[in-house]
């Protein structure tokens, strides 16, 4: 006689529907805590002044997060800070992030990465707009050797190009000048990186220290009347944000003016020789992302700008006297006040 089997199938099909009730049950439990694992970095942008360099590198730094697929208000928040200058504000700027629950600081110039670094608690740190990152002793030894924290893009501008220019544009010229900040470490690196420079080139650099905004058109004169036949204005925060005197002196003086940020083209330079700090700050972006997604800051190694524009201005040019040969103005990427 065979045994019925009904029991038995109604039992276990009790047990089976309990089973698939309780893993549906956990599965939706589940699911909004995945999603919730999903972190959104908070990144504090900190800039010491407001430059064209830096509305470039912000620019450039928001898209490059974009090419990386990440996409603001989901992968990211961020939030733009600005110390106009002041370095107390940097230090209260930076010392804010630790309570703020900001996860990684963009730092932009080298002020602020010399205070970041002090003073940012270990925080994961991506710079840019940096002259050179080891003119801070304890950021470290190279590329590649440096803070468990920290990584970035730095510029490093080598002055041969700009040398040779001055030479094939004013072949008779034995001295030149530059301003330089003397608060500003990177301002001394390429005040002595253009002394060098120039005295490969058989050029004499006079230089001239400034402390304030309001001392620089003064100094521009003092440092004219050393007898330089041009100046060549090194790039920081304070004689960047002050150019526009810089040009306005010279020219009464009849000074021609040499430099190397993009927009000082446009506001009186005969040649500028200008870091790309849209392509940097896309580096910069790169490397970001890859911290998002799991990799140290310290075992990605530094990166330089790679790309540098050569801008000519012709009406600059021929307000001083001055011709530009044709084998610069083929190199040139941009010839502004062409007939």
């Amino acid at each position: 006689m065979m045994r019925s089997t009904r029991p038995f199938m109604s039992k276990f099909g009790v047990m089976l529907a309990a089973v698939l009730s309780v893993t549906v049950f956990w599965s939706c439990q589940q699911q909004p805590e995945q999603e919730s694992e999903k972190k959104t970095w908070k990144l504090s942008m900190i800039k010491y002044d407001e430059l064209r360099q830096t509305r470039d590198a912000e620019a450039g730094f928001r898209s490059g997060l974009d090419l990386a697929g990440l996409k603001e208000g989901e992968d990211y928040t961020i939030v733009t800070r600005n110390a106009q200058g002041d370095a107390d504000a940097v230090l209260s700027l930076i010392d804010a992030t630790a309570a703020d629950g900001t996860d990684m600081i963009v730092s932009l110039q080298t002020p602020t990465l010399h205070t970041a670094v002090q003073r940012g608690e270990g925080l994961p740190l991506v710079f840019m707009v940096v002259a050179n990152p080891f003119v801070i002793s304890t950021v470290g030894r190279n590329d590649k050797d440096h803070l468990p924290y920290l990584t970035g893009v730095y510029t490093n501008t080598t002055f041969t190009s700009m040398m040779e220019y001055i030479r094939q544009v004013m072949p008779s010229a034995r001295r030149i000048g530059t301003l330089f900040s003397q608060s500003e470490l990177n301002a001394t690196f390429y005040k002595n990186e253009l002394i060098t420079a120039a005295s490969e080139a058989g050029l004499q650099l006079e230089s001239y220290g400034v402390s304030y905004k309001s001392s620089v058109p003064q100094a521009t004169q003092s440092l004219i009347d050393l007898g330089i036949d041009a100046i060549c204005q090194i790039e920081d925060n304070l004689t960047s944000a002050t150019f526009p005197s810089i040009i306005r002196v010279a020219r009464e003086n009849n000074i021609p003016v040499f430099s190397f940020v993009d927009e000082q083209a446009h506001q009186g330079s005969v040649l500028v020789v200008a870091p790309d700090y849209i392509q940097g700050a896309m580096t910069a972006a790169e490397l970001t992302a890859r911290i998002m997604r799991g990799e140290q800051p310290g075992e990605i190694p530094f990166e330089k700008i790679q790309k540098f524009n050569h801008i000519v201005n012709l009406k600059a040019a021929h307000d001083a006297g001055l011709d530009i040969p044709q084998s610069i103005l083929d190199r040139a990427d941009n010839v502004l006040n062409e007939e």
